[in-house]
């Protein structure tokens, strides 16, 4: 069999360069890649638009002729994949090969001129884009023009720039800037210049501001010390160094590192005024915890080290499979409120901010992406629909939380914060360029990606949430006390008035006894609003708790749906079969199936009896060992035994029913799910209910105890905390039940505390009597 060989048309370069790097700026912003990748300290990018022509400056290590004819004139080498450190051990960031081609995006004629070290004289390469466009040729046919020439590289690049590097440089070195070292010793003895004529797009101003504002994000400040980037945008105007200017002005920053298997983040406060802050707010119990103590708040500084289960409440196996394929990354990011309110300034003790921090947001925010030092376009950009590329808006959007919210669900705005994302080449292999080198292939890895930065920046929202609504607490209990006081006074004021009077006029008593009824009117009104908004609670509170039981049983409901649908059919058989033995079975199966229905349905309308949401007085343990009794059948059809111990001081309380069974069915609930996750022989769960001064629910479980993920295991109380997730990592749970339990035994002014989480399950609920 005969073979043949591959051609490619000359036309293809029109592919790789014009229509593959789409944008313009795209494309001078590949051509800065290389420079960085060929160890330039310093690149300027020169617009000569009165004579159609642009010119880009490197100072790198050159090239010689074997690179320009090996490397250089080699669609699609691999080299800089083979040789991906540079002598610098900078990590070169391209590694398609198809760079090149920018500058035919650019413009049709190109001339390159380049000096290495190890080549003696300076070399001028130089092409005509249009002569890839000829019909019938093919890419081989093709050819550029090289030549050596005589004389020093210096001297060929544009005056007007090197005067313009020359005056930067005396500033670096008067000013002892760190950035001096980018003009140490010859340094335009060696390096590359391309000169771009007949230009395919017309440049306006408007066209080279948006890219020096772009350009300006093309490196991370850290890198800035020895790598400057330089824009002139005509010959009339100075050169100016790009900078990517960070703002030592913050609320709130953030320094994550991964290993590979654990985030060791750093949280650093800087929102709140500690001078400002009376010192009984650290009294409240919110702040004697860490790390919410003063001595906390003084340290700023918070340090969490978390393993991968532990930040993303997932421990499913596949999942943290992925995200251990991410590889290392480090993450900074940087919170900044826009504005202060002068009531939230008194509330929250913010510390003054600059009238500055609203144009340095506008400019910087957004969250960017660095792959080994180079921006990944177009992540954080603002002039792109990726600007907010991990949906943070549109989270804050679902949830429009306050910062004292109870629910501590704060979330911030995509604009308050900047964020710097580092990832490499080396240790970030499932994480691919588009081979248009514009953005990141969206593959399962960057999805997963994605979550975990915002899981990362919501360590923060929790943090500064968590803050804000202990501080509106204390804030409403002083005003309480305020109103209260001056309420008081008041009245006081009236009454010591009317007695200094010796004879009230019956005018003055009218106005008395009118303002008394007044006043009896509206405690009454407030009254029968409070009891409607308390019922309505009850009722969703209960409904809540009935789609959790349906939740927690649906597998045994599934089990029961198949069974009726044939279930009369069978017991059909059974009878004409006339086989007692089959008979007794289906039937025993009929009444095992409907005592289990009977119990569930029993559950779900018991609860939103009006009657459950009425306020009477009950013996507090005949009605737990009720509500036991309900969901007997559901507990046996799961084989778990309870048993409920009492002292023998009964307790006679005003209660609300359906508190109780809230309370316990969600108890109840998470230790069905508990039971399903962990193989034991016997399920048990005890009850011990006890009274003093103060009357004690004791509930423990000998199931699987609360999920590892929580670090501190309170957070099972917070709303909308789940340990329930999908193989994607998308929560499955509601997070309502523990939250339920909690703000039930809030409203009667309990205390809980957990008595058992690793060993089971066991928690303490005391009320007072």
């Amino acid at each position: 069999m005969g073979k043949m060989k591959y051609k490619i048309s000359s036309r293809a370069t029109i592919l790789l360069g014009r229509e593959s790097v789409s944008k313009v700026d795209g494309a001078i912003i590949e051509l800065v890649k290389n420079t960085y990748d060929a160890d330039a300290t310093l690149c300027v990018v020169y617009f000569d638009i009165e004579n159609d022509t642009i010119y880009i400056l490197d100072n790198g290590v050159g090239m010689t002729e074997e690179i320009i004819e090996n490397q250089w004139m080699m669609i699609g080498t691999d080299n800089k994949r083979e040789q991906y450190l540079s002598e610098k051990k900078r990590v070169k960031s391209g590694e398609k090969g198809i760079g090149r081609f920018a500058l035919d995006r650019l413009g049709s004629k190109c001339q390159m001129y380049t000096k290495h070290n190890d080549s003696h004289q300076l070399i001028l390469w130089e092409t005509n884009w249009e002569s890839f466009e000829q019909s019938g040729k093919n890419l081989d046919e093709i050819e550029a023009n090289f030549d050596y020439i005589g004389q020093d590289f210096v001297d060929i690049i544009p005056k007007e720039i090197v005067n313009d590097l020359e005056e930067i440089k005396d500033t670096y070195e008067k000013d002892k800037d760190v950035r001096g070292t980018v003009f140490e010793g010859d340094y335009l003895s060696t390096g590359t210049l391309f000169v771009i004529k007949k230009l395919r797009d017309k440049w306006t101003q408007r066209n080279i501001s948006n890219l020096l504002e772009a350009m300006g994000y093309l490196i991370p400040p850290s890198e800035q010390k020895d790598y400057i980037l330089c824009l002139k945008e005509d010959i009339d105007k100075k050169a100016v160094v790009v900078d990517n200017e960070v703002s030592d002005e913050y609320d709130y920053r953030i320094d994550a590192k991964f290993d590979g298997e654990y985030f060791y983040i750093d949280i650093i406060r800087n929102e709140f005024d500690l001078d400002k802050i009376p010192e009984d707010v650290f009294d409240m119990k919110r702040f004697q915890v860490e790390p919410y103590r003063k001595e906390d708040f003084e340290r700023k500084l918070i340090q969490e080290p978390l393993s991968i289960s532990q930040l993303m409440a997932n421990d499913d196996e596949e999942y943290i499979k992925v995200i251990r394929e991410i590889g290392k990354f480090e993450f900074q990011y940087t919170f900044m409120k826009m504005s202060i309110q002068e009531d939230s300034q008194e509330t929250f003790y913010y510390k003054e901010i600059s009238k500055k921090r609203k144009i340095w947001l506008d400019q910087h925010s957004g969250i960017k992406i660095y792959r080994d030092n180079f921006l990944v376009r177009p992540y954080g950009d603002k002039q792109s629909d990726a600007f907010d590329w991990l949906g943070l808006d549109a989270r804050r959007a679902k949830n429009p939380a306050g910062i004292s919210n109870p629910s501590g669900k704060w979330q911030v705005r995509n604009k308050q914060g900047q964020g710097t994302i580092f990832i490499s080449r080396i240790s970030n292999g499932s994480i691919l360029d588009k081979s248009s080198r514009e953005g990141i292939i969206e593959n399962n890895h960057f999805r997963i990606f994605k979550d975990v930065i915002k899981q990362l920046i919501s360590r923060f929202e929790k943090d500064r949430a968590y803050i804000g609504y202990t501080m509106k607490l204390y804030a409403d209990k002083m005003s309480e006390k305020e109103r209260t006081k001056k309420s008081g006074m008041n009245i006081a004021n009236d009454i010591l008035e009317t007695k200094k009077k010796k004879k009230p006029t019956k005018t003055t008593k009218k106005a008395v006894v009118k303002r008394a009824e007044t006043l009896a009117k509206a405690v009454k009104i407030y009254e029968e609003e409070r009891e409607e908004l308390i019922s309505e609670i009850k009722l969703l509170r209960s409904l809540a708790t009935n789609g959790l039981i349906t939740t927690s049983i649906v597998h045994d409901l599934k089990g029961i749906n198949a069974i009726l649908v044939n279930r009369v059919d069978s017991f059909a058989t059974a009878l004409a079969m006339g086989n007692k033995m089959l008979i007794d079975r289906n039937i025993e199966d009929f009444k095992k199936n409907d005592i289990f229905l009977k119990s569930w349905i029993s559950a779900l309308t018991n609860q939103i009896k009006s009657d459950k949401r009425k306020r009477l007085k009950k013996d507090v343990y005949a009605t737990i060992k009720e509500i036991i009794q309900v969901l007997e059948p559901i507990l046996v059809q799961k084989k778990i035994d309870v048993s409920i111990e009492c002292d023998n001081n009964p307790v006679f309380k005003r209660i609300f029913i359906s508190d109780f069974e809230s309370i316990i069915y969600n108890l109840v609930i998470n230790s069905i799910e508990s039971f399903e996750k962990c193989k034991i022989d016997k399920r048990i769960i005890n009850i011990s209910l006890e009274s003093n001064k103060e009357f004690i629910f004791h509930y423990n479980d000998n199931g699987r105890g609360i999920d590892n993920l929580f670090k501190n295991p309170y957070e099972i109380f917070n709303f909308g905390t789940s340990s329930k997730f999908d193989v994607n990592g998308d929560q499955t749970g509601t997070g309502l039940g523990m939250y339920i339990v909690a703000s039930t035994a809030r409203e009667y002014n309990a205390t809980y505390k957990i008595t058992e989480y690793k060993n089971g399950f066991g928690i303490d609920i005391c009320f007072p009597l």
